[in-house]
């Protein structure tokens, strides 16, 4: 079964009590989620925190992964919504490419640790979940193809021989510094304990520098 056929299974309702009742469902679940780090929690408890039964839970979903899954692509659609709007507003305001990395790497960090909590238990799911994985990994190329198309308006600015690839490496090395000091794929709170500041400035900094440096040949 693929992502969108398992993601689509979920029973959605049309009238606006059982939408309420629904709605309830996911917030308690995500919720759950954000205080613990992980998705330790029982579909009771989400009755429970949602003023919801059992049997509606169960109208819903058909296991606590469906609703999991459904929970995740409640929170991307938010995450991918605001770095969508922010990359398209660095893109249209920054006048060069220096102005453009920090703009796009201040607003990718600040983006990501505002949902680090709640992103946090699918990153560690996703080593064990495909749905999970194959969705994280959908919304991440959504980002990362913005992101690169904002930054190649600006080639003639790039001194790497390969401009597409100096973008997407550039991002790839933004994301994975971010994600790695914000715990995904861990229950730590964070994985490295520098000055968040000084880690946007000197992202920042290293990946213009990197973009607008031609590579010495040996």
């Amino acid at each position: 079964m693929n992502v969108e056929t398992k993601i689509s299974a979920v029973r959605a309702p049309q009238q606006g009590r059982s939408r309420a009742s629904f709605e309830r469902m996911l917030i308690a679940a995500e919720e759950l989620m954000s205080e613990r780090g992980t998705d330790d929690f029982t579909l009771n408890e989400v009755g429970k925190r949602g003023k919801v039964s059992i049997g509606s839970i169960y109208c819903r979903f058909d296991s606590k992964d469906d609703l999991v899954h459904a929970v995740q692509t409640r929170v991307l659609e938010r995450v991918n919504a605001e770095q969508l709007a922010m990359v398209e507003s660095a893109r249209t305001e920054a006048p060069d490419l220096v102005i453009l990395v920090d703009r796009l790497v201040e607003g990718t960090a600040e983006s990501l640790r505002r949902f680090a909590d709640v992103m946090r238990p699918f990153m560690i799911r996703a080593s064990t979940d495909t749905v999970v994985a194959a969705q994280g990994k959908a919304r991440y190329a959504e980002i990362a193809d913005a992101v690169c198309a904002a930054l190649l308006e600006h080639s003639a600015e790039i001194a790497q021989p390969d401009a597409e690839r100096a973008v997407h490496s550039a991002y790839r090395i933004l994301y994975s510094s971010i994600a790695r000091y914000l715990g995904f794929g861990s229950t730590m709170g964070s994985a490295w304990d520098g000055d968040w500041q000084i880690l946007k400035e000197d992202l920042a900094r290293m990946i213009a520098a990197f973009l607008t440096t031609s590579p010495r040949i040996a």
